[in-house]
């Protein structure tokens, strides 16, 4: 089976294959080929050490990504390729990482130490499609499965845990018995992963397809890191989830939407969310119960909101399982005729106020009473008419 493989990917392997080295493409690329999904990036696996990989491309530019663990990246036509030399991994002590790194001559030995079946199938145009774990099946199968013990994978490295339900999100793909019962049964090695990876999985999760059906099923993975998903209401958050966008800040607002979460921005600080996205979730949450069946009603939500709108409309459709087409519609058209719902696009502003005498908190004070004016259509937004009214509200 011949695989169309960009040509700035291979070449490099057609340069390692020159010098006598074996080169394929490894992982998600060939995965994602057969599934009929777009490739991110490819990455490579080749026998050559990271020292020869450097030789053999010495007229490129070349980043030392990481040389201890086998990785140059080389970049071509302008676009960066990781190449790793085969390697098979020794003990791990920390459930992350492995002791050491030990480099290998066989594809097959640096397949074995990977993660799940799915991931394992790597391709040259001169063999074709390698599986030496029946990926290719379970990918037809729609599974995820561990290869060799998964009590071994995820005692070898924790964050697997995760990625396993991940990329049963992701693809919609269902999780292997064997694997499933010890994901279940080794969770508390979770507590070895840091907060960022496993926020990193988390959002992954939420963003992918079969996030819904995963979710109750391992609630008690995620309760090794959240408590609170042990008090969460299932059966409401469920019908929440089925009905939301594929959206991860979405989705984890509806998850922090429930009771069982009494401090929403202490966990999204915990979760190591940027600040950015600590107000676009906490900001949804907040107005949840907000009105918003009028233009008066929206208009002051987006004076007093900073998360984007249409992503808070989102989460209230789940949120309130009902439909907010006229909300939308009504948003649609204030965006259209640039209504004015900021101090910003107020048609007077500090200056003017100073020059109109003026002074310290008042200029703030008068300056929202206007924009409340505005909002509520006592006075058009133009300089004039501000200013006469501001001498009604005096």
């Amino acid at each position: 089976m011949k695989l169309e493989i960009p040509e700035y990917v291979s070449i490099l392997m057609k340069e390692l294959n020159k010098h006598g080295y074996e080169c394929f493409v490894v992982g998600g690329a060939i995965r994602s080929i057969l599934l009929n999904k777009p490739v991110n990036d490819y990455d490579l696996t080749t026998s050559a050490l990271p020292e020869e990989t450097k030789q053999v491309f010495h007229a490129y530019h070349t980043i030392d990504t990481g040389l201890k663990h086998g990785t140059v990246t080389v970049v071509s036509k302008h676009i960066p390729v990781e190449i790793t030399t085969y390697r098979k991994d020794a003990e791990y002590k920390d459930h992350r990482h492995p002791d050491e790194v030990i480099f290998t001559r066989t594809i097959k030995e640096d397949c074995a130490r990977r993660d799940f079946t799915i991931n394992a199938l790597c391709y040259c145009e001169g063999t074709g499609i390698l599986d030496f774990f029946n990926g290719k099946k379970d990918i037809e199968k729609k599974i995820v499965r561990c290869i060799g013990d998964p009590y071994q994978r995820f005692e070898e490295d924790a964050l697997r845990i995760l990625r396993a339900i991940r990329f049963a999100s992701q693809l919609n793909f269902s999780i292997d018995d064997h694997t499933s019962k010890a994901i279940l049964d080794t969770k508390e090695t979770l507590s070895y992963v840091s907060i960022e990876r496993i926020q990193e999985e988390m959002n992954k999760f939420f963003a992918g397809e079969g996030c819904v059906p995963l979710l109750y099923p391992y609630r008690k993975v995620f309760s090794v890191f959240l408590k609170e998903m042990d008090s969460v209401n299932w059966e409401q958050l469920i019908q929440r989830l089925q009905n939301s966008k594929q959206d991860y800040r979405i989705r984890f607002a509806l998850v922090l939407s429930d009771p069982a979460f009494s401090d929403v921005k202490h966990t999204l600080k915990y979760m190591k969310y940027s600040n950015k996205e600590i107000t676009a979730i906490s900001q949804m949450i907040k107005y949840r119960n907000a009105p918003i069946s009028t233009k008066t009603d929206i208009l002051y939500l987006l004076k007093d909101m900073s998360c984007d709108f249409m992503q808070y409309l989102n989460y209230r459709e789940a949120y309130d399982l009902t439909s907010y087409e006229q909300s939308f519609h009504i948003y649609q058209s204030i965006i259209q005729n640039n209504d004015c719902y900021s101090l910003k696009q107020l048609q007077i502003n500090g200056k003017d106020m100073i020059a109109l005498g003026y002074t310290g908190k008042d200029i703030s004070l008068y300056l929202n009473q206007l924009l409340n004016a505005v909002i509520e259509e006592k006075t058009a937004n133009n300089k004039e008419k501000l200013i006469a009214y501001l001498q009604t509200i005096n």
